[in-house]
């Protein structure tokens, strides 16, 4: 089981669009899943009460506006599905539901005067973007739900704390179904695309572990500097869980470790070694 910000993924409601952007949905769909976001949409004959049971069993709601007024009662999209799916998601916005207004062509005014109704309608817990970029929008999504997502976390004892960069994943997978053999591990992926603040749930869960290890492959240059922060984060000297920072040695050379001997236990390995050398370490401090 992960540990951790994206252990839970962000769980969107995907609303019905207009016609002229349709494909635009489409596009923001792929880069959703993409990004690891569980996605909802509504069945073609659902009535309001279940879109609205639907909606609260996410996180979230996102509804992209075109040329077609879902807003106003005398607009032309009022009585679609996207209109009534809009009318639905500001009935239930709140603390635990946001509510995402995306309007990529930025058009206002004169032009579009409806998406000035509908922004002056904006309150806490509905987030409006003109981005027009889905890629952009979607990595504005997540750093406002990171928020919840860090609220909702659940701390648990384990034998290993288990951090590495997402950039490095494939290779922190193929250690970690060797390593869940034998020791029970809290994952943490950490996302250079997040403006979320880990530090704080890293203090709260490493010393709920045995041992905590930081695994690079690709990006070594992160995890030097994040290891360094983690070990004066949780106490430096006095911290009472032992660290253990690890390379793949495709990439990593033990000369670049050396700075961190004394503090924790430096380890450069190949990947099929690198479960069997936590293990060991393991042992060492736990013995």
């Amino acid at each position: 089981m992960d540990i951790g910000l994206f252990s839970q993924p962000i769980k969107v409601f995907l609303a019905d669009v207009s016609d002229d952007v349709a494909a635009k949905r489409e596009k923001l769909l792929a880069v959703l899943r993409n990004a690891r976001m569980q996605v909802e949409v509504a069945d073609k004959d659902a009535d309001d009460e279940a879109v609205g049971a639907q909606m609260k069993s996410c996180d979230c709601s996102v509804h992209i506006l075109g040329n077609v007024d879902i807003y106003n009662p005398d607009g032309g999209g009022y009585d679609t599905a996207a209109g009534s799916q809009y009318r639905v998601a500001k009935a239930i916005q709140g603390d635990n539901f946001k509510m995402f207004v995306w309007n990529p062509s930025g058009v206002i005014g004169q032009a579009n005067q409806y998406v000035n109704d509908i922004r002056r309608g904006i309150v806490e817990n509905t987030v409006y973007s003109s981005k027009p970029s889905p890629i952009v929008f979607v990595e504005e999504l997540r750093g406002i739900m990171s928020v919840r997502s860090k609220m909702q976390q659940q701390i648990e004892k384990k034998d290993v704390f288990f951090i590495y960069n997402d950039l490095d994943r494939n290779t922190s997978n193929d250690i970690l179904n060797m390593l869940e053999d034998v020791l029970s591990v809290a994952k943490l992926s950490i996302s250079m695309n997040s403006d979320t603040d880990y530090t704080e749930y890293i203090k709260n869960q490493l010393p709920g572990c045995k041992i905590g290890v930081i695994y690079y492959d690709y990006a070594g240059d992160w995890a030097l500097s994040f290891a360094r922060q983690i070990w004066k984060d949780n106490g430096g000297k006095s911290g009472r869980t032992p660290l253990f920072i690890v390379g793949n040695s495709e990439h990593a050379t033990a000369e670049s470790l050396k700075s961190f001997k004394g503090i924790m236990e430096p380890d450069v390995n190949e990947i099929s070694l690198i479960p069997l050398d936590i293990k060991v370490f393991f042992d060492k401090v736990n013995s």
